[in-house]
């Protein structure tokens, strides 16, 4: 498994077993493992835990996920949607400000370790890899990519921008720093890689 390429991956291993049996235990595996990343991270998110936990098992855990670093970038993934969602209001500054230090707080927290754990383990393993783009990572840029477009659209960004680039240099420089823990994130810190990040992204008054 860890030979094949990110398309291949991406094409075979995200499709589990499908049927009411076999989705009701996904789920039921799935819920498992968010609870046992909120109490303990990835230590305690283990195929042991996770089929005790759920009562599935784990020859069955197996047909659903290649590994339990799968599991948790799935489960990781519901754990952001609960925990961060994308402001929607009149102005699309205040939503960017607004979305970007919930990003911050999330980081700072329990599960910025989970995330960092997880990116790591993408490092090495390109099934992990595939998992968390497709659970966690997609979804997110998607959605911050929507955020970007507004402040296009109400001209508080310019409009020549590349949406892919403008999103990591937000969050390139905060995923640094907690992998590599050189700098803090702290408030100061955030507001100060916010604020240079808006400034090359500007539209000229």
């Amino acid at each position: 498994m860890g030979h094949q390429t990110p398309a291949e991956v991406e094409a075979g291993l995200l499709r589990p077993p499908s049927g009411a049996r076999s989705d009701a235990a996904h789920e039921k595996a799935l819920r498992s493992a968010v609870c046992l990343l909120k109490i303990g991270g990835m230590k305690a998110a283990t195929i042991d835990a996770i089929s005790e936990q759920s009562g599935v098992s784990k020859v069955t855990l197996y047909r659903h996920w290649p590994s339990r670093q799968a599991i948790a970038a799935e489960a990781f993934g519901v754990l952001m949607a609960r925990h961060l969602t994308f402001p929607e209001t009149d102005s699309a500054q205040a939503d960017l400000n607004d979305y970007l230090d919930d990003i911050g707080k999330f980081y700072r927290g329990p599960l910025g370790s989970i995330f960092v754990e997880l990116v790591g383990a993408c490092a090495n393993d390109a099934t992990t890899a595939a998992y968390f783009r497709t659970f966690f990572l997609d979804e997110r840029r998607r959605g911050f990519a929507d955020l970007i477009q507004r402040c296009v659209e109400s001209e508080y960004f310019r409009d020549d921008i590349d949406t892919e680039q403008a999103i990591d240099l937000f969050f390139g420089p905060l995923v640094y720093r907690m992998l590599v823990g050189h700098a803090s994130i702290d408030d100061r810190a955030l507001h100060s890689i916010i604020d240079h990040a808006i400034r090359g992204l500007r539209k000229p008054v």
